[in-house]
């Protein structure tokens, strides 16, 4: 195509080394920025700027140069302030990581939000902590939870639980995609179990080495299992409580779980690292005060 020039309509984008928010970020461009565009990817396109080629998101650029605000600094005081001197600077949450009390001692935080307890719709954010102790966000994409929202209390309720989990093992239908979790190929005898009354209750079995100890269990080479990962929910295996909630593949709601694209959950898995002490966090946004 012929290169065009187009503008940065938000306050900063990321520019990545391909058209997809899995692939690494290569510098950040700011409101009003001019950049040429080269070639065009689905809605993404590749452009030129500030010497460097990488790929954005095409619905933050416009063909007219935005209005950046300018903030007019305040006027010093004539006066002398009681204030002093040594008073920290302005600690203000940067983003929705900071706004938490609960992740002191992670330093990886998945966090997967909705607008309220009702949606099937998610926003899910990846943050690391770097050797500063600053959370930097890693990955923003959509995602979807239960078909009845958020708000699990019981087996079968269509709703995605609200807490602070673990991650547990990670799985898969096509070989270990380079994650550092503990891996689990899954076959046609793997299963788990979801009856409520069997002592198996929300574990993962082999099928022929338990049969007639449960009279339900779901099948693990379910068509959205191709990648994922198990989410420590109610390890207590309380019964009745809800069984089986992972981190897994999928373009819908599910029945309780966390789905977002297959690229999404391969570049999760390759990110996340033990190490790090990686937790989840799913909830209303209106109860991130609550982490």
């Amino acid at each position: 195509m012929e290169p065009v020039t187009k503008y940065i309509n938000i306050s900063s984008l990321n520019v990545r080394s391909g058209p997809g928010t899995n692939h690494a970020v290569l510098t950040s461009v700011s409101q009003g920025q001019a950049v040429t565009i080269t070639e065009l990817s689905d809605s993404w396109s590749k452009v030129n700027v500030n010497g460097k080629t990488g790929w954005v998101s095409s619905k933050y650029l416009s063909v007219s140069k935005p209005v950046v605000k300018s903030v007019e600094a305040p006027k010093q005081s004539t006066t002398t302030s009681s204030t002093p001197s040594n008073t920290a600077p302005n600690t203000a949450p940067q983003n929705d990581a900071d706004k938490l009390k609960s992740i002191s001692g992670n330093s990886q935080l998945i966090l997967v939000t909705a607008n309220g307890t009702s949606t099937r719709n998610a926003t899910i954010q990846t943050f690391e902590k770097d050797g500063n102790g600053k959370w930097n966000r890693v990955m923003n994409v959509s995602g979807f939870i239960g078909k009845n929202g958020f708000g699990k209390t019981k087996e079968g309720d269509g709703k995605s639980p609200i807490g602070k989990f673990s991650i547990g093992t990670a799985f898969g239908q096509n070989g270990n995609p380079g994650t550092k979790l503990p891996w689990r190929n899954i076959t046609s005898d793997d299963v788990w179990v979801d009856d409520s009354s069997s002592p198996l209750y929300n574990t993962w079995q082999s099928r022929s080495a338990t049969q007639g100890q449960w009279t339900s269990a779901e099948d693990m080479t379910h068509r959205l299992y191709v990648y994922g990962f198990v989410i420590n929910y109610n390890t207590a295996r309380t019964p009745n409580k809800g069984s089986a909630i992972f981190f897994h593949t999928g373009s819908s709601y599910t029945l309780g779980c966390v789905a977002t694209s297959q690229s999404n959950v391969v570049s999760i898995l390759k990110w996340l690292d033990p190490a790090k002490s990686p937790v989840i966090i799913m909830t209303p946004t209106q109860q991130l005060a609550n982490y």
